[in-house]
């Protein structure tokens, strides 16, 4: 089972990794301008990034990991948007996305 190979792969890792963590808290209402300035010049880095290592490279490729909703505090929706990707980062799944995280660019 996937779930199983990743867990073992954690356990592994020289990296303490608490799996069972829990997200909680409540969804932020406004976002400022400074904020999603910045959130917008960190998805234009992330793609000048992935794009540059999968042109350019033969011995590495990335992979994107996470979400890539463009939602922010304040728009409609993102309450409920906000609850889902908790919910969602409190089941097994986190277990995936800390490991991409860990390992996000794969050699060949």
């Amino acid at each position: 089972m996937y779930k199983d190979d990743i867990l073992n792969l954690i356990q592994q890792s020289p990296l303490e990794i608490d799996t069972e963590i829990q997200m909680t808290g409540r969804p932020p209402t406004m976002a400022n301008s400074e904020f999603l300035t910045n959130k917008e010049q960190g998805d234009w880095a992330e793609q000048v990034v992935y794009r540059a290592i999968n042109e350019f490279s033969s011995d590495y490729f990335a992979i994107q990991y996470g979400r890539s909703d463009s939602i922010a505090a304040g728009d409609d929706g993102f309450a409920d948007f906000y609850m889902e990707y908790q919910s969602e980062l409190n089941t097994s799944s986190s277990v995936r996305l800390s490991f991409c995280m860990l390992y996000g660019i794969k050699k060949l």
